[in-house]
């Protein structure tokens, strides 16, 4: 397999392989990989870098820094996970004078979506793979598939891309669910002390140490809904209560909820609760 030195990356031969195949001649439409890499002893520190794919990214050994949109810096440590979301701004890498050792795999396509609501990929957070074996060994192979140019072989490293990234997001179900499950009371306190404003989720994760994914996440894992669904379903509980214990008219209710649009709300409402707002009122 080529190798090239960059002595802006790495004092050490780096590979970074390009894609040879064209996509109409790839069977597995839903997603393609894009570069792939392996960046041994990197030492360049990037700031404000945006990409136009997903990737994932392996620590193999070393030590560094990951920071997504300005947020908050997070240490990067051997055997550490983290993605690059598209169109997001990062600020990552070893610090002056250290390096570590770097694997990445870009990627795009329709499947993403599913990968997201699976949980199997998330912006935002470093993790730990220490748990998943054979991760370094897995992106060997991929670039060794993605070298030749053979489609088989691109179509063979995307099945392997989701193998690995369902590998991970299980071990990291497995280590982190007794913590989701003591977290989730506090995010349930958290919103339901907003329900009557429109809440700043940023700011709330924050409050309880999370990042917007691990909130999003979390709430998923452990209610069942989508993190916006779930709140929408805090704020038609509540707007159940007073539409049966207080005299406030159904556009007041929507209002107090920080729904401006009425007829929106009463949309809602029936969605969730299975009957409009007045009909709610009447007949229970």
């Amino acid at each position: 397999m080529p190798k090239l030195m960059d002595y802006m990356i790495s004092p050490y031969p780096i590979r970074i392989i390009d894609p040879k195949v064209e996509p109409s001649r790839l069977r597995l439409k839903s997603i393609r990989i894009g570069q792939a890499g392996h960046l041994p002893g990197r030492t360049l520190f990037r700031s404000g870098a945006v990409f136009e794919q997903w990737a994932f990214v392996y620590i193999v050994s070393g030590s560094g820094t990951y920071m997504e949109n300005g947020g908050q810096e997070q240490q990067v440590r051997e055997g550490s996970l983290f993605f690059f979301r598209p169109g997001c701004s990062y600020s990552f890498g070893p610090p002056p004078g250290g390096y570590w050792d770097e694997y990445y795999v870009n990627f795009s396509g329709s499947r993403v979506t599913e990968w997201l609501e699976a949980g199997m990929i998330a912006g935002g957070e470093v993790t730990r793979g220490d748990k998943a074996e054979g991760l370094d060994a897995s992106f060997e192979q991929i670039l060794e598939f993605m070298a030749g140019g053979v489609p088989g072989d691109a179509d063979r490293a995307a099945l392997l891309l989701e193998e690995m990234l369902l590998e991970c997001s299980l071990q990291l179900q497995g280590s982190n669910r007794l913590w989701q499950q003591g977290a989730m009371p506090l995010i349930r306190e958290a919103l339901n002390a907003c329900i009557y404003e429109k809440p700043d989720l940023q700011r709330l994760a924050e409050g309880l140490h999370l990042s917007m994914s691990t909130l999003r996440r979390t709430v998923r894992r452990s209610s069942g809904y989508p993190l916006h669904e779930y709140i929408h379903r805090l704020k038609m509980a509540e707007a159940k209560h007073l539409l049966l214990n207080t005299s406030l008219q159904v556009q007041e209710i929507a209002g107090m909820l920080h729904y401006r649009d009425s007829f929106y709300f009463s949309r809602l409402f029936k969605k969730y609760m299975g009957l409009s707002p007045q009909t709610c009122r009447n007949h229970l």
